[in-house]
């Protein structure tokens, strides 16, 4: 009997290259938005670094855990 969709997602490691895709989908898709809403733009630089350190969390934390 085969699993359940999501047992079997969740054990899914990407290649390298699909995760380098999936970060210049997210670039340019954060491109995007600020070229159609340009009030993004005025927040102050820290927002962004908060922003990028809570997304950063889990990834490097599966990282930690698998070396």
């Amino acid at each position: 009997m085969k699993k359940s969709l999501i047992i079997r997602m969740w054990k899914f490691t990407f290649p390298y290259i699909d995760i380098r895709l999936t970060r210049l989908v997210g670039l340019t898709f954060g491109l995007m938005i600020a070229k159609l809403w340009a009030p993004i733009l005025y927040l102050d630089w820290y927002w962004y670094l908060i922003i990028a350190l809570l997304a950063g969390i889990k990834p490097i934390m599966t990282f930690w855990k698998q070396v």
